[in-house]
């Protein structure tokens, strides 16, 4: 990607707010999923208690199935014609879980159920172009608490950014996606080797 930082935060402003390819309402968005990976390297022993994943708290421009863009530091904006299958805290939470069943870190996991409760702040998910360049950002913010006491066990902050290809929705999604697992991987190992 060769265009400067105005150029290709200016087109994504106008894919994001004028919907110069997609007029509103021509047509239903565009859906995308985010995906819970299924192989996993130095995973530890599986943890012999159950896990409770609860819905990551996250800031209001989050809560929605909009796919986030920041042209710049202090400014928000959305892809037109794009969305997520679902709301996104709701999105990461079942693919967190979806994670931990994949890779049998902790001896049951669910979104009700547990010993030991896996509390997260979904901090940043989206594309930041305010360098000229496209580039997938994700952090998560973790907490392990003991339900039973509720203490705070551990604490921990998991990020990742990836260069997107190109600044178009496949290929920033690919970006988030690729992110996202290396985030969701890390955590799975990070909870796994807690011992309460």
């Amino acid at each position: 990607m060769s265009r400067s930082a105005p150029t290709l935060a200016a087109g994504l402003l106008c894919l994001a707010l004028a919907g110069c390819a997609l007029a509103a309402g021509s047509r239903p968005p565009t859906t995308y999923d985010l995906v819970a990976p299924r192989s996993f390297a130095g995973t530890p022993k599986p943890a012999a208690w159950q896990l409770v994943v609860y819905e990551p708290t996250a800031i209001h421009a989050l809560e929605t199935d909009r796919l986030m863009v920041r042209p710049s530091s202090d400014q928000v904006s959305y892809y037109k014609g794009v969305a997520w299958s679902d709301r996104l805290p709701r999105l990461v939470q079942a693919r967190i879980i979806e994670t931990f069943q994949n890779s049998g870190a902790v001896k049951t996991v669910s979104a009700t159920n547990g010993q030991y409760a896996l509390v997260t702040d979904l901090r940043s998910f989206q594309i930041d172009v305010s360098s000229g360049k496209a580039i997938a950002e994700i952090e998560i913010f973790a907490k392990l608490v003991n339900l039973s006491s509720g203490k705070v066990l551990a604490t921990k902050s998991f990020s990742a950014r990836v260069p997107a290809s190109t600044d178009s929705p496949r290929d920033v999604i690919a970006a988030l996606n690729q992110g996202f697992t290396e985030v969701l991987q890390d955590t799975t190992t990070w909870v796994a080797s807690r011992r309460a």
